[in-house]
């Protein structure tokens, strides 16, 4: 039970945080902020290695607008 609240997680802005973005948005903006990135699935559920780490994205609603959300998986 504990486990999971002690993952990984970091967020990553969205360039237009108003819109919802789509897989190829989430993608574009995970590869600016990161260098090292090798993505699993480029579709939704999106799923990408950074490091040796596994992450999952998911979208989460902040300040009226989007926000990317990658936790450990």
């Amino acid at each position: 039970m504990f486990k999971k609240l002690f993952r990984k997680a970091f967020l990553v802005d969205l360039d237009d945080a108003l819109t919802y973005p789509t897989s190829k948005t989430i993608c574009q903006a995970i590869q600016e902020q990161e260098n090292d990135v090798v993505f699993l699935s480029e579709e939704k559920p999106i799923v990408f290695q950074l490091q040796e780490t596994v992450y999952a994205v998911s979208i989460k609603s902040a300040n009226g607008g989007y926000i990317i959300h990658c936790k450990e998986k």
